[in-house]
């Protein structure tokens, strides 16, 4: 993943292999779940998961907990 993260901006990233409405809601938990970010919106069949966030960790920590949250639930971030 490769995004310039500002405090409080919302960001799109790509998922690879959502195929339905679980696996969305599997994706959401787990990064809400995580520090700094407040909300998600997923289209499944594009893969877009738009996030917003809240501020309040630096985005080199964040890019790296937002990997690590997806991957943990079985998918993976592709952009």
């Amino acid at each position: 993943m490769n995004t310039d993260i500002q405090s409080t901006d919302t960001i799109t990233i790509t998922v690879e292999g959502m195929t339905c409405g679980g696996c969305a809601s599997k994706v959401d938990k787990a990064l809400v779940a995580t520090e700094g970010i407040t909300s998600t919106s997923i289209d499944v069949p594009t893969g877009a998961v738009t996030i917003s966030l809240d501020g309040t960790v630096a985005s080199d920590d964040l890019e790296f907990d937002i990997d690590e949250a997806v991957t943990s639930v079985g998918y993976r971030v592709v952009s």
